[in-house]
C-alpha cells in the first residue's frame, strides 16, 4: 500500500471527512479572480499583504513538495429559532482549535512514516489561498458564491492545510457544477453576489457583523436580523439539501441569537458556550453591539427591550451606549424617560442620533 493510501486511510479514521493532496503550485484558471481583484485593490483588508507568498507558495516555503488538504462538514439539523441569526459556523466549538487538535494527530503520524518530515499547516490564518488548493486536492469546486462546494457535503465544509516536503500522488482538480443555478445569487439580501464568482465583501452581511466601530445608515439597514455572519447563499444553494448532518459533536449548535440573553451578559460574564466559538475573536461586545442594531432593524418595540436599552445606556462602552440611546429612539420610546441619562452623557452626540434616525 502506497504512503499517499495510508495517510488517507490513517486521516479518515481520525475523524476527517474529506482529504485530498495538491501539487504545490496554484492553478493560473484558479487564481484568475484573485489576481483580478489584487490588481484594482479589490481586496478585503484582512488578505494578507504578501501576495507573491499567497499565489506562490513554494516561496514561502522552498522545500514544499504537498499540500495536505483537509475538510470537516460543519452541516447540522438545527435551526436558528430565534429572531437573531447567528451563523452555522459559529454555534459549535471553534473549528480553528477543533481542526488544530485533528492536524496535530495527522502530524504525529506522519512523523512516523517520515523521519525527515517538514511541514508547516494553516486553518484558515496564513497567506494560503485555501479554497484553490482544495479545489485541486479534489474535495470540491469554488462556486458562485465563493466558497466551496462538495457534492457529498454541500458547502458547510472547515478546512485545513498541510504543507510537507514530501510528495504524495496528488488528486485531481475538481469540475464546476454550479452549470446555469444562480440560486445563491438570487438569494443574498444585500446583493453582494452581483456578479458569478465575486462576492462584494463591502456590502456583504456577514463582513459587516464583523466590522469594529459605527455603521452608517445604510449599513445598519444591511444587516437585518444577523447578529454574526450570514447564511443566504448556503440555505439557498441546492447542494446543500440533501447532505449528512450533524456528523461531528464538537459543532453541534450551543448559541443562538436570543437577543434578551446576549444583552443580559455583561462584559466578563459571556459563558464558555460563547467564548469557545469561534465568533469570539471580535470581542462580545461587538454581539451585543449588533444585537442593539438588530433589535432596531426588526422594530421590536417591547416593554423587555426597553429595559435592557436603557441598561446598555450605561455600559463603559461609547459605542454600545451609542446604540442602545440609537436603538431606543429608533423604536420610539419616550425620549423624556432618559432625559437623566442623556443630561450625564459626555461623550455620544445624541442630537445628531436624533437626527440620524
Amino acid at each position: 500500500m502506497s504512503k499517499s493510501v495510508q495517510i488517507k486511510i490513517k486521516f479518515k479514521e481520525l475523524g476527517f471527512d474529506l482529504i485530498g493532496f495538491s501539487k504545490p503550485y496554484l492553478d493560473n484558471k484558479l487564481t484568475e479572480n484573485f489576481k483580478k481583484r489584487a490588481s484594482r485593490d479589490d481586496l478585503p483588508p484582512f488578505m494578507h499583504s504578501d501576495l507573491n507568498s499567497v499565489l506562490h507558495p513554494k516561496r514561502l516555503h522552498p522545500w514544499l513538495e504537498t499540500v495536505i488538504v483537509v475538510g470537516l462538514s460543519y452541516a447540522s439539523s438545527q435551526n436558528n429559532d430565534t429572531r437573531g441569526f447567528i451563523s452555522s459556523y459559529t454555534r459549535g466549538r471553534d473549528y480553528h482549535k477543533v481542526m488544530a487538535e485533528m492536524i496535530k494527530e495527522g502530524l504525529k503520524y506522519l512523523k512516523k512514516i517520515y523521519k525527515d518530515i517538514k511541514y508547516s499547516y494553516y486553518i484558515d490564518n496564513g497567506p494560503v489561498l485555501e479554497k484553490v488548493l482544495a479545489q485541486q486536492a479534489g474535495l470540491g469546486w469554488i462556486g458562485k458564491n465563493t466558497l466551496l462546494i462538495n457534492e457529498n457535503f454541500g458547502s458547510y465544509i472547515f478546512l485545513g492545510e498541510i504543507f510537507i516536503n514530501k510528495k504524495l500522488v496528488y488528486n485531481e482538480k475538481s469540475k464546476n457544477n454550479c452549470k446555469d443555478c444562480t440560486q445563491c445569487m438570487d438569494n443574498c439580501p444585500t446583493n453582494s453576489l452581483h456578479t458569478p464568482y465575486y462576492l462584494d465583501y463591502r456590502t456583504c452581511r456577514s463582513n459587516l457583523t464583523q466590522i469594529k466601530g459605527i455603521f452608517k445608515k445604510e449599513e445598519e439597514m444591511m444587516m437585518g436580523n444577523c447578529i454574526w455572519g450570514c447564511d443566504e447563499c448556503q440555505i439557498n444553494c441546492p447542494y446543500n439539501n440533501n447532505i449528512p448532518r450533524d456528523l461531528h459533536p464538537a459543532f453541534e449548535a450551543k448559541i443562538g441569537g436570543n437577543i434578551v440573553e446576549i444583552l443580559n451578559y455583561n462584559r466578563k460574564g459571556f459563558p464558555p458556550s460563547w467564548t469557545s466559538s469561534a465568533l469570539s475573536w471580535r470581542g462580545m461586545r461587538i454581539i451585543q453591539r449588533n444585537a442593539l442594531i438588530v433589535l432596531g432593524n426588526l422594530g421590536l418595540k417591547d416593554e423587555k427591550y426597553k429595559k435592557l436599552i436603557v441598561k446598555k445606556m450605561d455600559d463603559r462602552s461609547k459605542i454600545i451606549r451609542h446604540y442602545a440611546y440609537q436603538t431606543y429612539l429608533k423604536l420610539g420610546f419616550n425620549l423624556e424617560h432618559i432625559k437623566g441619562k442623556i443630561d450625564q452623557e459626555k461623550e455620544i452626540d445624541i442630537d445628531n442620533i436624533i437626527k440620524r434616525k
